[in-house]
């Protein structure tokens, strides 16, 4: 019975959580809607759902939850990446990648964490830790776009370089070769254009 009992109360305790890390984005989403950030596909999400771990582990500080204190925002926000309609089985992964990312090779809790744990409703702090990959360009929106243009650029020179090469009666293993090469290299030589350019 005290087992039942237990469950229970971890139950109600993630649920309490997860519904307080939900208003805490609700009041944190009209300044971040207001910046019009342009990263790429993910790093909003991911950079979100760290700082909603930061959230609710100090949320759930007051309940008295069966693990350790710093997992117990990533135990929450695996609930609540499921009742968003993940599968378990992804959302398992997916915690498992942030709770990686959210620390540095100290052992520290990465700034996601603290800017979550710190936050208090409707103090911009989400924007503020997004911010600080707003002149990355490694993650920008832009970047991300214009590699897959020239990816689909790349795949058709490599198309044709293998096309051209059977036409002059080169070998498969060649105009394989051929059209590898092309691709590379015009993926290269876009990369160190856009580099150029973002300097």
């Amino acid at each position: 019975m005290t087992s039942g009992n237990d469950s229970a109360s971890a139950i109600q305790a993630i649920d309490a959580c997860v519904a307080h890390a939900r208003q805490m984005l609700e009041s944190q989403l009209p300044i971040v809607d207001a910046r019009n950030y342009d990263f790429a596909p993910g790093l909003k999400e991911m950079g979100t759902q760290i700082y909603l771990a930061g959230v609710m582990w100090r949320f759930g500080e007051q309940f008295d939850l069966p693990t350790a204190a710093h997992e117990r925002g990533f135990l929450c926000l695996s609930a609540m990446l499921i009742s968003d309609g993940m599968n378990p089985s992804q959302a398992q992964k997916r915690v498992a990648q942030l709770y990686e990312m959210s620390r540095t090779p100290s052992a520290n809790y990465a700034r996601g964490i603290m800017y979550g744990y710190n936050a208090t409703k409707g103090d911009g702090s989400l924007a503020a830790l997004l911010d600080m990959f707003r002149d990355a360009p490694e993650v920008s929106g832009a970047r991300f776009r214009f590699i897959n243009r020239w990816r689909l650029v790349a795949a058709i020179l490599a198309v044709a370089g293998v096309v051209i090469s059977l036409v002059l009666n080169r070998s498969w293993g060649e105009a394989i070769g051929v059209g590898v090469v092309l691709g590379v290299v015009t993926v290269a030589i876009a990369m160190v254009g856009y580099h150029q350019k973002v300097k």
